[in-house]
């Protein structure tokens, strides 16, 4: 979906497309970008706290001032398909068994 689509366009060259912390930026930056595929420190997080890192940036939510606010290139809409996406990544893989 969009979410999807917008994550690897705009987001996923710092925490990685699978949102593990490991894009091809990640390690030019200090801190380094949050792991969406950690359940346990996603779990901390609101969508609001998610929605308003997006559109505001890093800095807005005492992170890093490195993460840029995408409030002036992405829509209301988009950046909630961005939280919706970001909340899959964090969810169990599925085993083989499934």
């Amino acid at each position: 979906g969009a979410g999807r689509r917008d994550y690897a366009l705009y987001c996923a060259s710092c925490p990685g497309a699978g949102g593990d912390g490991d894009g091809p930026m990640a390690v030019t930056l200090d801190p380094r970008p949050a792991r969406h595929s950690d359940a346990e420190y996603m779990a901390g997080l609101s969508d609001a706290d998610l929605f308003r890192v997006i559109q505001e940036g890093g800095a807005a939510m005492g992170k890093s001032p490195l993460m840029a606010a995408w409030g002036g290139t992405l829509s209301e809409d988009q950046i909630r398909g961005l939280v919706a996406f970001i909340r899959t990544l964090a969810e169990p893989s599925p085993t083989a068994e499934d």
